[in-house]
């Protein structure tokens, strides 16, 4: 008996990997669940420490193929292209398209390279996003390493993935047994200026004690050679970029037709589908929810899978849709790469061992919650 729905899941983000887990029960419904994406999934809570060295990538991935047909779904990997709604249509970059009755879309973010002169083209420069680039970056510097050479690093971006990328890179060189040569560069007057002060000031010291050059209230306007240039006229040393810096929505989005903020994605409602088209649904970074200001962290795409799932299958079913409400403080743990991690709660904060500890069995547990749905397979 063929399928009475189809409905589409672009994207393998952190929202797409619970749906994907659950497909036997879009099965039980008579609806066809599918799963368009082209690789396969990083998770961003161990990035930094693959970056680092503490984590393999093998470690760090979800096979999302795997996932959703051990529960009877379909995988095609691929990458879709663009999105028309007005006919339910998916074009995919590989030839042929898709049709939809419903489509969820979890695409991540991108970092703006456009947003520094010069950094888009320049094969020295590096992007934090997709995350496969931390991965492909430690190989690069790892191979120089070995080499004998000591490539001076610039990370742009003084939020927490600057800081942990620059904690991490630092990490990286000491296991290699290389002096860390890492500048960690913000237009701000501190790092992660959404943390408390004292937690701040506790990653400065740490970076600072490890060798990693902050420079504060610095705004970079060019790539030029093997240095940034700054706004006021200074040059800054650097063989190697990183750029953590002006993450936006996937440019997927833009491409829809659909209502967007022009940095924070798709406008969605509580219900987290599209305030234009309830057949649209979308979350993670690529989704901005009317009335908050999300930052785009892993957290949120987490807790929203739940409700895309439910309400995909409301849809089908023709039920009332549950609304979601993000948390109004979670907790946000920084891997320090040195055996210590900085965590936050609000208010609150506190660093050490325990906090790497607390982090690691968060963020194992939650990759190897997948891997068991992929043990478990759909019984006939």
């Amino acid at each position: 008996m063929s399928a009475a729905h189809t409905v589409v899941l672009v994207g393998a983000g952190h929202a797409h990997l619970y749906v994907a887990a659950h497909a036997e029960t879009f099965i039980e419904r008579n609806a066809r669940l599918v799963l368009v994406d082209p690789d396969k999934f990083w998770y961003s809570g161990l990035a930094t420490g693959m970056l680092g060295g503490m984590y393999e990538f093998t470690t760090d991935q979800v096979d999302p193929r795997a996932l959703i047909e051990a529960h009877g779904g379909e995988f095609i990997q691929d990458r879709v292209e663009t999105v028309d709604t007005c006919t339910r249509r998916l074009c995919l970059a590989g030839g042929g398209d898709l049709i939809y009755d419903y489509v969820s879309i979890n695409v991540g973010s991108r970092v703006n390279v456009d947003a520094i002169p010069g950094a888009a083209h320049d094969p020295s420069v590096w992007s934090v996003k997709p995350i496969s680039n931390l991965w492909t970056l430690r190989e690069h510097l790892e191979a120089r390493f070995r080499a004998g050479e000591t490539p001076r690093v610039a990370v742009v971006g003084g939020g927490p993935t600057g800081s942990e990328v620059a904690a991490n890179l630092s990490a990286l060189a000491t296991r290699h047994a290389i002096d860390p040569r890492v500048t960690l560069v913000t237009q701000s007057d501190r790092l992660i200026v959404q943390a408390p002060a004292g937690a701040a000031r506790a990653l400065r010291r740490n970076l600072t004690r490890r060798g990693v050059v902050i420079r504060t209230h610095t705004h970079i306007v060019r790539r030029e050679g093997k240095s940034l240039s700054t706004e006021d006229g200074r040059r800054i040393d650097a063989d190697v970029v990183v750029m953590a810096i002006g993450l936006e929505a996937n440019s997927l989005v833009h491409e829809m037709g659909l209502p967007i903020h022009p940095k924070e994605g798709l406008r969605i409602k509580a219900t987290l589908h599209s305030i234009a088209d309830e057949r649209v649904f979308a979350g993670g970074d690529c989704a901005a929810l009317e009335g908050f200001d999300l930052p785009k962290l892993g957290v949120f795409g987490v807790r929203q899978a739940t409700y895309i799932h439910a309400n995909l299958l409301a849809s089908l079913e023709g039920k009332p849709l549950a609304e979601y409400q993000p948390q109004k403080r979670y907790l946000a743990i920084l891997n320090l790469g040195d055996g210590t991690a900085l965590s936050t709660w609000g208010p609150f904060w506190w660093n050490g061992r325990s906090s790497m500890w607390l982090k690691d069995l968060i963020d194992r547990r939650f990759l190897e919650d997948y891997r068991h749905h992929v043990g478990t397979r759909r019984k006939c």
